[in-house]
């Protein structure tokens, strides 16, 4: 459960980074940045890569 806090803390800190520079703090974009970053890092836990040696 940190590893998502410190994911969606880390979306938050590039948005803001992101908003600064480019003088656009959209919630639009940033809600679907969230939304994509927090479904994967889901289905990367339910699925977790295969080790091939």
């Amino acid at each position: 459960m940190k590893s998502l806090f410190y994911l969606i803390l880390g979306a938050l800190i590039g948005w803001l980074i992101w908003g600064f520079f480019t003088k656009d703090f959209s919630s639009k974009g940033f809600s679907i940045l969230l939304t994509g970053l927090i479904v994967g890092f889901l289905t990367g836990r339910r699925n977790p890569k295969e080790v091939t040696v």
